[in-house]
């Protein structure tokens, strides 16, 4: 049985490719490209700053790319100068006044995520946010594994 956490980079944490749910397939592709061509880069210019392939790249711009894999999205953010959570949530092409609010779930957080929330002093999008995510194999089931994630998490969109 292996531990399944996030590798951003150059996280050492043991790790598989993690989905986010629900995430804006359409909103993602339009932001990389429109990242990407505010740089006047090619698909290829991507690639080769990013490490990730062309196709990928190309299949996430036009949403086909299915669950997007965590580590890519960090490694086209940094080269984009963005973060992951700017790739995923933001309208690159509205004006940010017009940006709505976050809805926030109201299903029962995971165990061990409200302890740590609390802790933190996490803010209710930063929880909404931890608890939507998917896991492949075991989810976290305590205060201490949460805080793991949201530091990787953290790390990762550093800009």
């Amino acid at each position: 049985m292996s531990s399944n956490f996030v590798r951003v980079g150059f996280t050492v944490q043991e790790a598989e490719p993690m989905g986010i749910r629900e995430i804006d397939l359409k909103r993602l592709g339009e932001n990389i490209r429109y990242l990407r061509q505010g740089k006047n880069w090619s698909l290829l210019d991507l690639a080769n700053h990013s490490g990730v392939s062309k196709a990928y790249i190309s299949n996430l711009e036009n949403g086909s790319g299915g669950r997007p894999n965590i580590q890519y999205l960090y490694k086209i953010a940094m080269s984009l100068d963005t973060t992951i959570d700017g790739l995923v949530h933001q309208s690159l092409r509205a004006p940010r006044a017009k940006a709505s609010k976050p809805e926030i779930s109201n299903e029962p957080l995971p165990p061990g995520l409200g302890e740590f929330a609390e802790k933190e002093g996490l803010a209710p999008e930063q929880i909404d946010m931890l608890a939507k995510l998917n896991f492949r194999g075991n989810r976290p089931r305590d205060a201490d594994a949460w805080k793991l994630i949201y530091d990787t998490i953290k790390i990762a969109s550093r800009s």
